[in-house]
C-alpha cells in the first residue's frame, strides 16, 4: 500500500480567522477555496496540507485534535505567537528526545505543536 498524503480536516465555524491563523502565522498558502472547504498547502512541499470544512454549529469540540507542523524556525514562529497575543498552551521548550516546540491554540481551539529536530547537544 502506497500514500500520496494524510491530510488533517478540521471543522470549523471560524472560517476567516482559521485563513488568517494558517497563512499569516503559519505560513501556508489557499491552493483551494470553495467557500465550504479550504485547502492549505505548504509552498516548498505541496503535499503538506490541511482541509477546513465550514460548519454551520455554534459550538465545535475540535479540543482532541492535534496537529504537528515542522517548521524551519521554530523560535521565530514562537515570538511571532507572543507578540500576537496567541493562546500558548506549552511554552518553546528543547526535550531531552531532541525537538525543540511548543504548543499553541489556533481559533479553532486544535491544539498546534510547531516544532523541529535538534542536535543532541542542543538538548542539555
Amino acid at each position: 500500500m502506497k500514500f500520496r498524503r494524510i491530510t488533517p480536516d478540521i471543522s470549523t465555524n471560524k472560517m476567516e480567522a482559521s485563513k488568517k491563523f494558517y497563512s499569516e502565522f503559519v505560513g501556508l498558502t489557499c491552493a483551494m477555496d470553495m467557500g465550504w472547504i479550504v485547502t492549505f498547502i505548504s509552498e516548498s512541499n505541496p503535499t503538506a496540507q490541511i482541509n477546513f470544512l465550514l460548519s454551520d454549529k455554534k459550538s465545535i469540540d475540535n479540543s482532541n485534535v492535534a496537529i504537528s507542523i515542522e517548521a524551519s524556525d521554530v523560535e521565530q514562529l514562537y515570538k511571532k505567537a507572543r507578540a500576537g497575543n496567541m493562546k500558548i498552551i506549552y511554552p518553546l521548550t528543547v526535550e531531552a528526545w531532541g525537538v525543540k516546540r511548543f504548543f499553541v491554540q489556533d481559533p479553532n481551539g486544535v491544539t498546534v505543536n510547531i516544532m523541529c529536530h535538534v542536535k543532541k547537544d542542543e538538548t542539555s
